[in-house]
């Protein structure tokens, strides 16, 4: 299974504020760009605080898709839109939370340490047998930290915004305990693309 996470960062790496203030990071091209990335993954993946930030299907935006679809930016191979349903995977230290709204599209999974499976080997093994060839990650740092720890992400798609957050303890790209320089993921540019203010980068993570 292929494992992509995607983004919106401070030119700083802030991904928020220190006080956690939810709101979109990004410009409406960046989310365009992330319904084009959750269309062609078949399960999307965040963690209990995003999902609590914003309870909602996270499924992609059929009037972005149609502008995008051709975008070169992307892979030309995904799967079919019309029909499909997607799977959402929360992966939360909690029990379940309720969703704001239900969606016929999509197939909500919680993943918890009461069933043992909040690893990322044991996420991906259970998607996998669920049929998931693509997998989306949409977390916060920590989340992502584990996952590059394992060795679990292919792929990084950051969209660098124009602005700086700041702020001590402000969430980051990669939080978690750290890597030590030798250790940390190496990753090579696929492509950037400068587009307003923003820079839309795509790296893979090296082997």
């Amino acid at each position: 299974m292929k494992v992509v996470s995607n983004t919106a960062i401070a030119l700083d790496g802030r991904i928020a504020t220190a006080a956690y203030d939810h709101f979109a990071l990004g410009t409406t091209t960046d989310r365009r760009y992330m319904s084009v990335l959750r269309a062609r993954a078949e399960a999307v993946l965040v963690g209990g605080q995003t999902f609590r930030n914003w309870p909602l299907p996270l499924l992609p935006d059929a009037e972005a898709l149609a502008s995008l679809k051709a975008e070169s930016f992307f892979d030309s191979e995904h799967p079919p839109i019309e029909g499909r349903r997607w799977i959402n995977a929360i992966v939360t230290r909690g029990g379940p939370i309720a969703p704001r709204r239900e969606d016929e599209r999509v197939e909500r999974i919680f993943y918890t340490p009461a069933t043992g499976d909040t690893d990322p080997n044991e996420i991906v093994a259970d998607l996998e047998r669920r049929g998931v060839k693509t997998l989306l990650l949409e977390c916060g740092g920590d989340l992502l930290a584990q996952w590059l720890a394992a060795g679990r992400v292919d792929e990084v798609y950051t969209t660098v915004c124009p602005v700086l957050l700041g702020g001590r303890g402000a969430p980051s790209l990669v939080d978690g305990p750290g890597f030590s320089y030798a250790s940390a993921p190496r990753l090579d540019l696929l492509h950037a693309v400068p587009v307003g203010g923003e820079i839309y980068c795509r790296y893979a993570v090296r082997r």
